[in-house]
């Protein structure tokens, strides 16, 4: 028994740095673009696709450079430009409802973030404020004392030393400081990145084939519904692997873009309830005026895959 006890506290010594990493994995980088570090105690590693990374991880973007997180519960923060994002503490909650509680730190920099709903409670700390989250799109500046903070879906608590208001979906608020009231800057968000596919139907493919889907993306005046003139790159975030956009899509002059995405064959987790939702966001500090674009793409599962509910005929139970 002595010997058993003595091997299970020296199992941790004896595993691989890497495997122990493995074992308190809270989140991994999905993608990256440029430059991207990871501070992990004091040495440098370089940030690549599939990273695992760990409570206590410093992620730094330099410049023109940009790192996508995904999080245990599927919320995804993509980091922008010159940026310091440190992963405080990501733990999962304890009852029967799977849930995280996420402590982060904003230190300067930008980021856009998709909060899953009901699985996550996050606190997001900056030198100006604090953040706490709800089901949510967002994005969020701090850039030498000052917070910027936009909000396409959800709801955000903004709180300094002097004040704390609710920020609702549509509004943004730029110029928060640590200290004095700031609910007199919120103002509602006056662009929109419109999203609509050719056909919101998805025809899967088969086992061995690709299929395609096309989109048009336009920014619009949310006021007039005019199309406004703005140009940049756009990032997009799903729950999927299996419909891949490509690498680069950047709206031109006129704020539009034509894009096909490539559809994949699903496997078995891949197809859910049959809804996938799209988000395109226009990416950067200088497009946190543009709200996020929302499209919902059905298909039709395999019958071997539909879920079977079965009705208990004495209770009347739903199993």
């Amino acid at each position: 028994m002595k010997k058993l006890i003595f091997l299970s506290l020296l199992i941790p010594f004896l595993l691989p740095v890497s495997d122990l990493y493995a074992i308190n994995a809270v989140a991994s980088i999905k993608d990256t673009i440029g430059e991207v570090q990871i501070q992990r105690l004091k040495r440098n590693i370089p940030g690549r696709k599939g990273l695992i990374l760990n409570d206590q991880d410093i992620v730094i973007t330099g410049l023109r450079a940009k790192a996508t997180i995904l999080f245990r519960d599927g919320s995804e923060i993509r980091l922008f430009q010159n940026t310091r994002f440190v992963i405080e503490k990501s733990e999962e909650m304890e009852g029967n409802q799977r849930g995280f509680l996420n402590n982060f730190i904003l230190k300067a920099g930008s980021f856009w973030g998709k909060f899953t709903k009901n699985t996550q409670q996050t606190k997001i700390v900056t030198p100006t404020a604090t953040c706490g989250i709800k089901g949510t799109s967002v994005s969020l500046s701090e850039r030498n004392g000052r917070l910027n903070v936009s909000l396409s879906t959800g709801a955000v608590e903004l709180e300094n030393e002097d004040e704390k208001i609710d920020l609702v979906a549509g509004k943004m608020v730029n110029g928060i400081t640590q200290q004095g009231s700031f609910k007199d800057k919120v103002t509602d968000l006056p662009y929109r990145l419109v999203m609509e596919p050719d056909s919101s139907k998805l025809n899967l493919p088969t086992t061995g084939n690709e299929s395609k889907v096309d989109f048009t993306l336009q920014v619009v005046n949310v006021k007039t519904k005019q199309n406004e003139y703005r140009s940049g790159s756009v990032f997009f975030s799903l729950r999927t692997d299996k419909i891949v956009f490509p690498e680069r899509v950047v709206l031109n002059d006129r704020g539009y873009a034509r894009v096909t995405a490539t559809i994949k064959p699903f496997q078995k987790a891949d197809y859910g309830d049959g809804r996938i939702e799209v988000i395109a966001v226009a990416e950067g500090e200088s497009a946190m005026d543009i709200g996020t674009g929302e499209v919902l793409l059905t298909f039709d599962i395999p019958k071997k895959f539909q879920k079977k509910i079965r009705i208990d005929a004495g209770s009347g139970e739903v199993n």
